[in-house]
């Protein structure tokens, strides 16, 4: 079992709203330290991602991302890639340079430190309920956008709030993206699939007994299928968008609450 974990902030002073997904940088260095004594050895996601598509991913592996493009971000990456290795950053294009989000040099200097830089849509909105022209210029423009800004290839991608279905994967695929991640809050594994990744969310709530316990490869594995009760959830959340049709919110919003009432992920 193979612990793919999901980061937001890090950070000793959460952004309003954000307290429940930044961990503090004391909590990180201890993670940190787990994540260095517990002999798995840290891939990017196109690198876990080309393994799994050989057959052939290590029981010895571990995955380490960060979603939305933070500005704490480049602090936390920048200690893991001097001490620990590869780390995946999935960015949301329109808040590039936004206030207390990365800026384009960042990424630039993440990239150098080897550290892969992925896109997590241009909006940040949920991809499952948007029609089809709206869906496939958010997924292409955003990995336009860190083409141009990078001047590296970008081939992997993260569903902004882990929300996706078989429309929106394959509108991934066919933007040339080889991999993409969800959430689901479970361990991935050989049989995982390379368009919806599974990955545990690290919180400010999760312990170092939990965090430890996943690194050892205790938790649930990955389905190898869509619940029933996640294309439910998908259908209210449909029904509740035509409802109150409002548009993307523009400064970026906290990052999206993994695990509410009534959401199955």
């Amino acid at each position: 079992m193979i612990p793919v974990l999901l980061y937001h902030a890090v950070s000793d002073h959460p952004r309003p709203g954000l307290g429940r997904w930044t961990v503090s940088t004391d909590a990180f260095d201890r993670h940190c330290h787990f994540i260095a004594e517990c002999g798995r050895t840290p891939m990017t996601v196109s690198q876990y991602a080309g393994a799994l598509r050989a057959g052939s991913p290590s029981e010895d592996t571990i995955v380490i991302t960060f979603d939305d493009g933070y500005a704490d971000t480049f602090a936390a990456c920048r200690r893991l890639a001097a001490g620990i290795g590869a780390a995946t950053v999935y960015v949301t294009t329109s808040w590039i340079g936004q206030p207390g989000m990365l800026r384009e040099q960042d990424l630039i200097v993440l990239a150098a430190l080897g550290v892969e830089i992925g896109a997590h849509s241009h909006t940040h909105r949920r991809l499952d309920e948007l029609a089809g022209p709206d869906l496939e210029n958010d997924i292409v423009t955003s990995r336009r956008h860190l083409t141009g800004r990078t001047g590296a290839p970008v081939a992997s991608f993260a569903y902004p709030h882990g929300n996706y279905d078989r429309r929106t994967r394959a509108a991934v695929a066919e933007a040339g993206f080889n991999s993409a991640c969800a959430v689901r809050n479970a361990l991935s594994h050989a049989a995982d699939d390379t368009l919806a990744i599974a990955r545990l969310t690290v919180a400010a709530s999760t312990s170092d007994a939990r965090l430890r316990s996943w690194l050892d490869g205790d938790g649930p594995p990955a389905p190898g299928g869509e619940l029933l009760r996640t294309r439910a959830w998908r259908s209210a959340r449909r029904i509740r968008a035509r409802v109150l049709q409002s548009p993307p919110a523009l400064p970026p919003p906290a990052p999206a609450v993994v695990r509410v009432a009534g959401d199955p992920r």
